[in-house]
């Protein structure tokens, strides 16, 4: 027999059982989350603007 369980979901950045309708369990998570994002964003910048500099280079050295 399954159970039936409320409805509910999940905490975007841990993952904890939360009532239906909201986004974190609490403000630390939120933070954690938005730091967390912020690192993120900035560490895909850099790739981009590595693999860009890299094609540059590649392209400039090919023409010459």
């Amino acid at each position: 027999m399954a159970l039936k369980l409320p409805d509910h979901s999940h905490c975007v950045h841990c993952g904890d059982p939360i009532p239906f309708g909201e986004q974190y369990c609490d403000g630390k998570c939120q933070e954690a989350f938005a730091k967390e994002s912020k690192r993120t964003r900035i560490k895909d910048f850099a790739f981009y603007a590595t693999v860009a500099l890299a094609l540059i280079v590649i392209v400039y050295a090919y023409i010459l």
